[in-house]
């Protein structure tokens, strides 16, 4: 039986945004081990913030290589697999996208300039404590639910291809046809 695999530029994508988040989140993490104000706290901070703006961007890529390149058939027939996977797909994109834009949100609230790509972005919104504060908490929470999300994402992955033994996860791996 012959997979049909996803595009090569989808794969890509996909273990990009993987690894971006990856980045991401332990650079957020780790800024928690240094004292608030030190230099490499900033750092991790400002790695962050450009991590974030990769991944919007990777998102918006891949939304439009999905697009542009399609997706293989569906394996799944039934149709509740079939709107659970629809549902999970549409809440990593919608959170991947979301959570920079809440990042930028907070930032501003706080009276700190965005740089993105080298221009610094124009105040979207005013210098408000109680805002920056309300968004920092949803960019958190947020975060949070990606971390839940994506475990979620691989252990369906992995089900299936222990469990039920279908080429989902085969499908999303980039390998070339080598001579036998």
């Amino acid at each position: 039986m012959t997979i049909q695999r996803y595009h090569p530029v989808l794969i890509f994508f996909h273990w990009f945004i993987f690894l971006l988040v990856v980045l991401a989140l332990a650079s957020i993490e780790l800024k928690g081990q240094f004292i608030k104000g030190s230099p490499p706290r900033e750092l991790c901070k400002t790695i962050h913030g450009y991590l974030g703006q990769l991944i919007f961007m990777s998102v918006v890529l891949r939304l439009f290589a999905k697009w542009y390149f399609g997706n293989p058939p569906s394996i799944d027939t039934n149709t509740l697999m079939t709107f659970l996977r629809k549902a999970m797909h549409t809440l990593l994109y919608c959170l991947l996208l979301l959570l920079p834009i809440l990042g930028v949100i907070f930032l501003q609230a706080g009276d700190k300039s965005v740089n993105w790509l080298g221009w610094d972005l124009p105040n979207l919104v005013p210098s408000n404590p109680d805002m920056k504060k309300t968004f920092k908490s949803a960019h958190e929470l947020l975060g949070n639910a990606l971390y839940y999300l994506i475990g979620l994402h691989s252990f369906s992955a992995i089900w299936q291809h222990y469990i039920l033994k279908n080429d989902t996860l085969q499908r999303m791996l980039y390998r070339r046809n080598l001579p036998s």
